[in-house]
Parts: C-alpha cells; sequence; structure tokens
C-alpha cells in the first residue's frame, strides 16, 4: 500500500479538523450569541487533536519504513517536516495579529498573547502561542525531531527505538520532570505516547492481515460517540488538567478507528466518502485559520445584528461554519498547494535525496 493510497487517513484528517472547527464555533455561539443553542457536548471537539497526533505517529512511520537509510534521507525528511508545518502556519499567525490589531483599535478589546518569536518558531512557552491550535504544532515539531533522531538508526530498531523513547518519556512523566520547565514539560508529556501509539499501528498495519479493519472502526467509532454523549464539564477539566488521563481517554478508541480505517483499505480496498478526503487535503488549512474565520464571522454577526437572540447564534454558526471551511479550500488551493510545490523545489536543489527519492508526504 503505498503512502499516496491511503484515502482513509485522509478522511480521518477531515473528521479530525472538524471535530477541532465544531469545538470552536460551539464556543463563539456561547461568548457572542444570546443564550447558546448549541450542546455543551461540542466542546469534546477539541480531541480532534488528539486522533491528529495518532494520525502524525502512523505516517511518520509509513513514510520511513519506504526510506532508502543515510543521513541525507534523514535530513531531506526534516526538511519536508518543517516545510510542511512553518509557511502556512507562518501566515495564519500573521493574520491572527492583523486581526488582534484590528479588534483592539476598532472595539478597544485588547488580547493577551503569546511571544512572538517563540510563536513562530513554535518553541515552548508558558502561554499559548499567538495562534492558540500552535501549541499542538510544538508537539507536532518536537515528534518530528525525536523520530529523525530515530531514524539515523537501522531500520529494523525502529519499534525498539520508539519503545525506548516511550520508556524515557513514561520515566520523565512519572518523575514530575514535566513541571520543571515549558521545554521538559513538551520532552516528558504523556501526549507523547499518543504519537507513539500511531506509530505503533503503522507498524502493526505491516504485519497484520487487516481483516479484522471494519470491527475495529466500528468499534472505534461507537467509544468516541459514547465518550461525546457523557462528556461535561468534569470531563473536560480532566481532559485541560491531567495529559495522562487525555491520552487513556481518548488514544484508544482513535487508535481503533485509525488501526481500522488503514485495515479497511488495504485489505479490501474499503474507502470512507470522498468527502472526508477531501476535507482531510484542506485539514491543515482549516486547522489553522478555523480561528480567524470564526473570530470575524462572529464579530461581523454581533456588530451587524447588535441585539441578541436566538437568530445571532444562528447567523454565527452558519457563517463561523461555512467560512472556516470555504476559507479552508480557498487556501488550500490558491496558497497551500502552491507553497509545497515551491518548497520542494527548494529541497530538491538543496537536499537532493539518494534513492528512492522521498516524497513530501502530507502530515495534516
Amino acid at each position: 500500500m503505498k503512502p499516496s493510497q491511503i484515502k482513509n487517513i485522509q478522511a480521518l484528517r477531515g473528521l479530525a479538523a472538524l471535530m477541532v472547527l465544531a469545538a470552536h464555533v460551539g464556543a463563539m455561539d456561547a461568548e457572542y450569541g444570546g443564550t447558546a443553542i448549541l450542546p455543551d457536548q461540542l466542546r469534546i471537539g477539541v480531541i480532534g487533536v488528539d486522533l491528529f497526533f495518532l494520525i502524525s505517529g502512523f505516517v511518520m512511520v509509513h513514510v520511513a519504513r519506504r526510506m532508502a537509510p543515510g543521513w541525507r534521507n534523514v535530513l531531506r525528511f526534516a526538511y519536508n517536516r518543517a516545510a510542511r508545518i512553518y509557511p502556512l502556519y507562518w501566515i495564519a499567525t500573521i493574520a491572527m495579529i492583523v486581526l488582534f490589531f484590528g479588534r483592539a483599535a476598532l472595539f478597544g478589546e485588547a488580547t493577551e498573547t503569546g511571544k512572538l518569536i517563540p510563536s513562530l518558531l513554535l518553541l515552548p512557552q508558558a502561554s499559548f502561542p499567538i495562534l492558540t491550535v500552535g501549541w499542538t504544532l510544538i508537539y507536532e515539531m518536537y515528534f518530528y525531531l525525536a523520530f529523525a533522531l530515530i531514524l539515523l538508526a537501522a531500520p529494523r530498531r525502529m519499534p525498539l527505538m520508539l519503545l525506548l523513547w516511550g520508556a524515557i518519556v513514561a520515566l520523565g512523566s512519572f518523575a514530575g520532570w514535566t513541571k520543571a520547565s515549558p521545554w521538559t514539560e513538551l520532552v516528558f508529556s504523556p501526549l507523547t505516547f499518543e504519537f507513539l501509539i500511531g506509530a505503533g499501528i503503522a507498524l502493526l498495519i505491516d504485519w497484520t492481515s487487516g481483516k479484522w479493519g471494519a470491527p475495529a472502526l466500528a468499534a472505534g467509532a461507537a467509544i468516541v460517540l459514547g465518550q461525546i454523549f457523557f462528556f461535561n464539564d468534569a470531563a473536560l477539566a480532566a481532559m485541560v488538567n491531567n495529559q495522562a488521563v487525555r491520552a487513556m481517554t481518548y488514544a484508544p478508541p482513535f487508535a481503533l478507528m485509525l488501526y481500522g480505517a488503514a485495515a479497511m483499505e488495504r485489505a479490501q480496498g474499503l474507502v470512507l466518502p470522498r468527502w472526508m478526503a477531501a476535507t482531510g487535503d484542506a485539514s491543515y488549512a482549516l486547522y489553522l485559520f478555523h480561528l480567524p474565520a470564526v473570530m470575524v464571522a462572529a464579530k461581523l454577526v454581533s456588530v451587524v445584528l447588535g441585539e441578541r437572540g436566538v437568530f445571532d447564534n444562528l447567523a454565527i454558526i452558519a457563517l463561523a461554519t461555512a467560512g472556516s471551511i470555504v476559507a479552508a479550500f480557498l487556501i488550500y488551493r490558491l496558497i497551500e498547494r502552491p507553497a509545497l510545490a515551491m518548497t520542494k523545489r527548494l529541497g530538491d536543489r538543496l537536499i537532493a535525496p539518494h534513492d528512492p527519492p522521498l516524497r513530501q508526504e502530507r502530515i495534516w
């Protein structure tokens, strides 16, 4: 199964991005409208991030196992990851800065944000980055750096190296080293296990027939639906305040879904709906730009309509959702794809990989 053929992974990316969008639209519904009309359970949509982390681990192993060995290919791997993450993230961050200045100038609404340089470089800091969803990209960049170091070892040692990485993270987490600084909080975060679980599933897919794909996907989806139904303030507080609880609660059902989706496609050629895969293509743009889009939509509705009631809530929900999705697809077509092509050409000149050539695989 070639990387380009995993359409179901793209579909899961689309699902993850839509979950995060739903969570933030629900938050704006409560903040800007009158009485919130969306269910509180939408707040669980933030666990789309956890699904992203599992997918990242899966794709990294899936790509790496099809790489030729050698330090130059590892260097190109690291370049591809950075080229995929940073350019569009910088554009989204600049857009958010402009919106913050505009909101302060026009409405007197100042916003406390993270520091500029750490935010742009995706370095750990005590506060959220300027674009708040960037906190997850800090974890992503850490994952990619650590994984690139693993790739320097012999390919047959990858499972052992992944286990060693997990053991180090577990030791540091149990020892309380996460509390020392933002850097140790990142390095020893229990969320690392979501990435490692995704990596393990990629290995498992290569070692098994995949005949249990459909039942695994159905079981994982059923568990997630149950978690959504019973989600409440206590569950939200546990998720926010304890990363270990978050990983133990939400990684297992997503692991079932990830294995099931990939196994279904490999063993039986079954793919999820095309619209989900198309959304997955634009998922990184949707993830980055939905917050600016939601913020603009909510403020526009509140200014134009003035009075608060059910109608302005509906307007916020419709405009924020549609605006985010349309903006994501336009940005993907007009900005993201050309930028990827440009960085690939630059990478080919600077770091030409050994045969077989590396592909700049999508990681979101």
